[in-house]
């Protein structure tokens, strides 16, 4: 199974964003937010990440939170986690984006946890 690590850009000047997202050594980077189309900085937009990661750039609509709240309410979690599954067998790294700096506090560690839970379990 892939390694799963997460990122989040609040707070962060791009081009440190971007060093730190490089040094984690991506196969793929899974955006995880439910609208991407919108980022204070256009560079987080949708648009922006496609431009800047091409292929390596992934969104899964399904795994956005729709509350923005903690526990989270995933769009479709059941079809977001099969897609995140699908991904994870085809590359080595993966790293699931999101806004929230803070994976704590952030919808994609409920994300992590559930899809490590389930390989630990398996």
């Amino acid at each position: 199974m892939a390694e799963l690590l997460t990122i989040g850009y609040g707070g962060k000047k791009p081009d440190n964003f971007f060093a730190e997202l490089e040094a984690l050594n991506p196969g793929i980077v899974v955006d995880v937010r439910e609208d991407p189309f919108h980022a204070f900085l256009g560079v987080y937009t949708k648009r922006g990440l496609e431009t800047r990661l091409g292929a390596r750039y992934v969104w899964i609509r399904e795994l956005g939170n729709s509350t923005r709240e903690l526990p989270p309410t995933l769009v479709d979690e059941a079809e977001g986690l099969r897609k995140l599954r699908t991904i994870m067998s085809q590359h080595e790294r993966v790293v699931l984006l999101c806004a929230e700096k803070d994976e704590d506090r952030c919808h994609r560690g409920h994300i992590k946890a559930k899809l490590l839970g389930e390989a630990v379990h398996k």
